[in-house]
């Protein structure tokens, strides 16, 4: 460009341009994207694979929820909370905890035992002052087989059922408590924010229990005068409609 172009201002601003050389080339940025892209896809590609073969009727690959950060006290001088109503000849067995700060509760109890062929329950009910984050029904129903000393084996399908007291969450499991294997229910009353009511049921030997049984062995859940004392009228209402046509669930 002559010197008249460049005294009216009309010289161009770049100096690679008003100098005659070429521009250089700055480093391709596409391919950093295209090559991030493809990780994320190849890793959703394996997980599908590895979701995939997983072999039907396993547990769910999920961890047992972890108990409280705030630690818990068995308390064997606190009055039962609730019982079940017509367990027939077979001596209960109750436990209950408190947590030493929020003064939140939980209570179980046991009917026979999952080594034998007799039918076997436990039923947990739990209170706290704050509502917490409800886990899936198999980490709560493993959480309960463990407290037997089982582990569950097999785990299918969960479904609801009607009860008295609300919906009933159930699946079938099978629970393997030190090599000896039972078939039996899980279950979980729906609907509570600060308390809840879980457990299993293990039929005896031969027999086979489904969500029809669940759901009448949460209506055979009785509260105490202790129990509506502590506040788990929250957790189970008061009724009485169905608790003579299920006594004989488990029998």
């Amino acid at each position: 460009m002559d010197g008249d172009a460049t005294r009216i201002c009309l010289a161009p601003a770049d100096r690679w341009w008003a100098e005659g050389a070429s521009r250089p080339r700055r480093p391709a940025r596409g391919w950093l994207a295209r090559a991030a892209f493809g990780l994320v896809a190849a890793a959703g590609v394996v997980g599908a694979a590895a979701l995939a073969s997983a072999p039907p009727g396993a547990p769910p690959s999920e961890a047992a929820a972890s108990p409280p950060v705030e630690s818990e006290i068995l308390n064997s001088s606190l009055a039962p909370a609730f019982e079940l109503d017509g367990e027939g000849a077979l001596r209960p067995r109750y436990e209950a905890w408190v947590e030493r700060k929020s003064g939140g509760r939980r209570d179980a109890v046991s009917v026979g035992a999952l080594a034998g062929a007799a039918a076997a329950v436990r039923v947990e009910m739990w209170r706290r002052p704050a509502a917490g984050i409800a886990g899936s029904l198999f980490v709560e129903v493993a959480e309960q087989a463990a407290a037997a000393g089982a582990a569950v084996e097999r785990w299918g399908g969960s479904a609801i059922a009607a009860s008295g007291q609300g919906p009933v969450e159930w699946a079938e499991a099978t629970l393997d408590a030190g090599g000896e294997r039972r078939a039996c229910v899980g279950f979980r009353l729906l609907g509570r924010v600060d308390g809840g009511l879980r457990g299993f049921a293990c039929a005896a030997k031969g027999a086979k229990l489904d969500g029809a049984s669940a759901s009448c062995l949460v209506d055979r859940v009785a509260l105490t005068r202790a129990g509506r004392k502590a506040g788990f009228g929250d957790v189970v209402k008061e009724t009485t409609s169905r608790r003579g046509a299920c006594r004989g669930a488990l029998s």
